[in-house]
């Protein structure tokens, strides 16, 4: 798979503790700090995106549920 160019901003701050890890020896370049620090946020973070999509649907589904009951309300 073909990785794409992400552009982003950080501040001197966040540059010098990637640079930081790259002296240290861990990694070889900036992308491979992000991309590790990118996988590891999805890692902790996915359960509660999916939790969050579920809880979504289930309002989604309410919704259209109430919409299909709202004509014979009317009666």
């Amino acid at each position: 798979m073909e990785n794409e160019r992400v552009t982003i901003r950080l501040s001197p701050r966040d540059i010098h503790f990637i640079e930081l890890f790259i002296k240290l020896g861990g990694y070889t370049s900036r992308s491979e700090v992000l991309r590790r620090a990118f996988h590891e946020f999805v890692s902790n973070h996915l359960s509660e995106v999916l939790k969050t999509a579920e809880e979504l649907k289930q309002v989604q589904q309410i919704y259209q549920e109430m919409q299909a009951v709202e004509p014979y309300m009317r009666k």
